[in-house]
């Protein structure tokens, strides 16, 4: 069993180095100590800091405020029968405080 073990490790070991051509020593140094290539790529990105207070008038005008309208659009669905539900819905709250029963009798 443990001649079976040894000779797998040896064969993935001698896998590995013919397949990074390097030593064990430098790959176990390039993954573990130092990191691979890609990590220390840099990236960069074109970023807006003000881009949200420029945006925050169009996401008012389409959404409400707070976004109610865009909750309520999310709550009516995508299949076509957002009109019966929205009228389904006014019905159903229909002289509650803001949909709640609590304070009516």
């Amino acid at each position: 069993m443990n001649k079976i073990i040894i000779i797998s490790l040896c064969a993935l070991l001698l896998h590995q180095e013919a397949k990074a051509q390097t030593g064990p020593i430098a790959g176990f140094i390039r993954t573990n100590l130092i990191g691979h290539p890609v990590i220390h790529d840099k990236a960069s990105w074109v970023f807006d800091p003000d881009v949200a207070i420029k945006r925050r008038r169009q996401f008012i005008s389409l959404h409400g405020d707070k976004g109610e309208k865009l909750i309520e659009r999310l709550g009516l669905g995508i299949d076509g029968r957002d009109e019966e539900r929205l009228e389904e819905q006014r019905k159903r709250d229909e002289g509650h405080l803001g949909g709640l029963n609590f304070y009516l009798p």
